[in-house]
């Protein structure tokens, strides 16, 4: 007998064996996490191996990783995770920040790890090993973290071929002097960018290439000797739209010449630290346009004059921190609206009157040379919420 289904029946069928599917995959998912059933692929663990030899394991953080019978699947091996479905190994995660420290030298063994889109070694102890120049082959990189992990040498061009990179570390390391990041302009799909100090000062292009980058929502070049940035490189130089951090930070060489381009720049900035660099005359008003501030860290500089009033219209500011400039006069009343205020610094200025009634979220503040000295914080004895102002006269 011949059954015929309409239009609707076969979609019908179709949605549920869907459904099926879905749910079969998600029961192989849950199994291989618990009985171990996903195996990982035979050449990708010997990689594996290889990469632990040239390993020094102080604490036995991989003791679960070996070859006894016992080990040998790597997919459940300390730091490594597997796809489900296919046993190649997606993520190797040895980040020392809350860990124990791995020493050695990184084995050219990992580019076996074709699948491979998370990898961390920050915080580790590589000897000054020279950057593994393998790693821009792993393509399917998404994740790329070698922070603080004493290694040296030149960081090579071709890392821009990691086009499906998202976030990437290379901080607190000791490469050679970066000559240029045109390299930087291919990484398309960046979001979160990390170069604290490495030496960039004759990185001339630096502005205009992150200024490029139509995902990058996280930017940290602090302490790198940037070079100075003039009027005239502005011209050709496009904003950008989706920066929400940028630390830019104990750079001599950066001036007041880069506020032009930070006001036209995101105006989903929520955190812009600024500070013990060469920032020289007053603050423009145009930081009151800034309306997701929650962090301003501009201390150690050399702007003067008066607090804007309209620093009472960034409504979303917790933190505020001017200290260690060349203020003067007294502090504008304005500052009494910033409702979401928690953490005021305006030592070692030259401020004159009174404090200003401060918001009831505020839990700390620090204020020298006004007539009186004033420090706040939250007494945790009495309703929350309320603050305790101690007149240091």
């Amino acid at each position: 007998m011949t059954m015929i289904m309409d239009g609707k029946s076969v979609k019908l069928l179709y949605a549920i064996f869907t459904l099926l599917m879905h749910l079969k995959l998600a029961l192989g998912f849950i199994s291989g996490v618990g009985d171990g059933n996903v195996w990982c692929v035979e050449r990708e663990r010997q990689a594996l191996l290889e990469f632990k030899k040239g390993l020094i394991d102080d604490n036995n953080r991989l003791s679960s990783w070996g070859s006894e019978d016992a080990k040998k699947n790597c997919c459940s091996w300390e730091g490594v995770q597997c796809s489900y479905q296919t046993g190649h190994v997606l993520k190797l995660d040895l980040q020392a920040w809350d860990n124990p420290t791995l020493r050695g030298k990184i084995s050219p063994s990992l580019i076996e790890l074709h699948h491979l889109s998370y990898l961390s070694l920050s915080s580790n102890d590589f000897n000054q090993s020279q950057f593994p120049k393998f790693i821009t082959s792993l393509t399917n990189l998404k994740h790329l973290d070698l922070d603080y992990a004493n290694l040296t040498g030149p960081i090579p061009s071709h890392l821009g071929n990691l086009t499906r990179l998202q976030y990437l570390d290379l901080g607190l390391n000791d490469f050679n002097i970066v000559e240029n990041l045109e390299w930087l302009s291919h990484l398309v799909s960046i979001q979160y960018l990390d170069l604290n100090y490495l030496t960039l000062n004759v990185t001339n292009d630096w502005l205009k290439v992150v200024s490029c980058l139509p995902k990058l929502s996280v930017l940290y070049l602090a302490d790198c000797d940037l070079p100075p940035i003039t009027p005239s490189s502005l011209k050709d130089i496009n904003s950008t739209k989706s920066l929400t951090d940028l630390v830019l930070s104990e750079n001599p060489r950066i001036t007041s010449s880069i506020f032009p381009w930070l006001f036209n720049s995101s105006t989903n900035l929520a955190y812009l630290d600024l500070s013990s660099n060469q920032l020289q005359g007053s603050i423009p008003n145009a930081f009151g346009n800034m309306n997701s501030l929650e962090l301003l860290i501009l201390y150690d500089n050399r702007l003067e004059g008066h607090i804007p009033k309209s620093f009472g219209d960034i409504c979303t500011l917790s933190t505020l921190a001017l200290s260690e400039n060349n203020f003067d006069g007294q502090i504008p009343s304005s500052m009494g609206s910033l409702t979401q205020l928690m953490t005021l610094e305006l030592n070692n200025n030259s401020f004159s009157g009174e404090l200003p009634l401060v918001p009831a979220k505020l839990h700390y503040v620090e204020i020298y040379a006004l007539a009186r000295e004033y420090i706040i914080w939250e007494d945790t004895n009495m309703d929350r919420g309320k603050n305790v102002l101690i007149d240091h006269s």
